[in-house]
């Protein structure tokens, strides 16, 4: 019974200290012209109106070659400057990605982010150009932790911009309190139980 209990106690303590899981999606799956939504596990592409989030194969641009996500009518190809959603299903931590096609001068802000942590909008963030046109312009949302949600918007890159090398850390969803608490009484118990065993 004992080993039992001490078996079922250390289980449970690994679910709770399990590390977070590294994600990435470069595109480079799908074929041109598709539109993207949930394809990828633990995250979800939309956009506005008639717009949609699709697969562009643009072999020029130096992401991971050749595919990246723009923005486009349902019925036609790609224009890369409508507003856009990406939703994850659970909080996630270590957000970035590479931005693509860029005519903005370095250093200019060629679009916004807003930044939802456990669903509730807390920042919006300005994405810098950093090389600009073929080369990735590669963001860091890492100092924002728990994203649940990102909204792009505001894009005023004449050429319009293009998304590549989503990364993010999706871990076990944080414990709520009662299942920590359940943890440590079982921990406290298996020592009782060793503890008089002993004597």
């Amino acid at each position: 019974m004992k080993s039992r209990i001490l078996a079922l106690a250390l289980f449970a303590l690994v679910l709770v200290v399990m590390p977070a899981r590294a994600d990435l999606i470069t595109f480079d799956d799908l074929t041109d012209n598709t539109i993207v939504t949930n394809q990828y596990a633990h995250v979800t592409f939309s956009a506005f109106g008639d717009e949609r989030v699709k697969i562009t194969t643009q072999a020029a641009y130096n992401g991971t070659k050749p595919n990246f996500i723009c923005t486009g009518p349902v019925a036609g190809y790609i224009d890369c400057t409508e507003n856009f959603v990406i939703e994850f299903d659970a909080a996630v931590q270590n957000v970035e990605f590479d931005a693509l096609g860029n005519q903005t001068a370095v250093g200019g802000v060629f679009a916004k982010v807003d930044i939802y942590q456990n669903f509730v909008y807390t920042a919006t963030f300005d994405m810098l150009v950093t090389q600009g046109n073929l080369d990735p312009d590669h963001q860091d949302l890492s100092a924002y932790s728990d994203i649940t949600k990102l909204v792009f918007h505001s894009n005023t890159d004449g050429a319009g911009t293009g998304y590549d090398n989503l990364s993010f850390d999706a871990g076990v969803p944080v414990p709520e309190p009662a299942s920590v608490l359940l943890v440590a009484v079982g921990l406290i118990g298996i020592g009782g139980l060793a503890r008089k065993s002993r004597l």
